[in-house]
């Protein structure tokens, strides 16, 4: 049995001829679809004039320069605008020492230049017993008066001066509390001013993490003589804060001089300060590493009970050393 299909066969030669005769005078319908929507029914006839190719006329490019900006959408918070420097920029800038470290620098060496001068003296005289000793001594004079010409910004202090500096000086001071303390340091003042600092320092790191720009141009407190100086000039500082353990500089513009401007500053404008905790202290309220000597308190919005309570204690402790100091006479 054969496998094709015998339907072929029920189509008989009569049949099959019309068909074929059908088929070649029927005419193909084109397909109704989008595509073939707009094609023209009769063949299209093509001539030579098609094929020249007539240039075109230059459309003129609006804005041929400008850019185009990729639109962004940046989350607040996700993105810090870094401004752009202009010139030149070190991958390894120069540390720039400032006027008040290049003095107390100087005056540290100085200070260390006699002190070995001592020793070399006491050496020469347990060696030789008193004999040639005028000599050295005398070149180290010497050189010593040429280190001083040269380190011009440490000068001698006055005879007026050095009557006012003991003058000044009484039982109750010493290296950790200095003679231009004029309050003494309560426990409960230290309390409170750890407990100002704390707070500034959280909510300015707070302004910080939500608006750089914003913090910077509005800080609550600045750390530092420089800083505080020049806030102070433009009537800014509400609370002066001073370590009354701050290194010896008696040189001309160093860190005694400083300090005895920046009170006259404060009593000019009527600005309180006080001295109550020390460098350490002081870093540790700030969460910082480095020992800090001076804070200028700019705004104490948020801790205004906190500070009424401060220069209120203040007051009370200015009083005490009064006493102090005049029973100590």
């Amino acid at each position: 049995m054969s496998k094709s299909s015998g339907k072929l066969n029920i189509i008989n030669r009569h049949t099959y001829e019309d068909f074929k005769s059908a088929d070649g005078q029927r005419e193909l319908k084109t397909l109704r679809s989008a595509k073939y929507k707009k094609k023209h029914k009769k063949e299209e006839q093509c001539s030579l004039f098609d094929f020249v190719i007539v240039p075109r006329k230059q459309q003129k490019s609006v804005n041929k320069n400008k850019k185009k900006r990729p639109n962004l959408i940046i989350a607040r918070n996700s993105f810090t605008f870094q401004s752009k420097r202009k010139g030149k920029t070190r991958l390894h800038p120069k540390i720039r020492i400032t006027r008040l470290k290049r003095i107390i620098r100087n005056f540290r060496k100085l200070k260390q230049q006699t002190i070995n001068q001592d020793n070399v003296v006491d050496h020469l005289e347990e060696k030789f017993g008193g004999m040639f000793i005028e000599q050295p001594t005398k070149e180290l004079d010497n050189s010593l008066s040429i280190q001083l010409d040269l380190l011009s910004h440490a000068k001698e202090p006055t005879e007026t001066s050095l009557n006012n500096a003991m003058s000044a000086t009484h039982q109750i001071h010493s290296r950790r509390f200095r003679s231009y303390c004029d309050n003494c340091t309560t426990k409960r003042l230290k309390e409170l001013t750890t407990q100002l600092l704390n707070d500034l320092d959280r909510f300015q790191k707070r302004a910080y993490a939500n608006n750089e720009i914003k913090a910077r141009a509005h800080p609550r407190l600045v750390v530092g003589f420089r800083e505080a100086q020049s806030r102070l000039r433009v009537n800014k500082v509400k609370l002066l804060l001073l370590a009354p353990d701050c290194e010896i500089c008696p040189a001309a513009g160093g860190l005694d001089d400083t300090i005895t401007e920046l009170k006259s500053l404060c009593q000019q404008q009527r600005v309180p300060y006080c001295f109550s905790l020390m460098r350490r202290e002081l870093a540790y309220a700030l969460h910082k590493r480095a020992q800090i000597s001076c804070v200028a308190i700019l705004d104490y919005d948020g801790v205004n009970e906190t500070f009424k309570q401060v220069v209120h204690e203040v007051n009370e402790a200015r009083q005490q050393y009064k006493e102090l100091t005049a029973t100590a006479k």
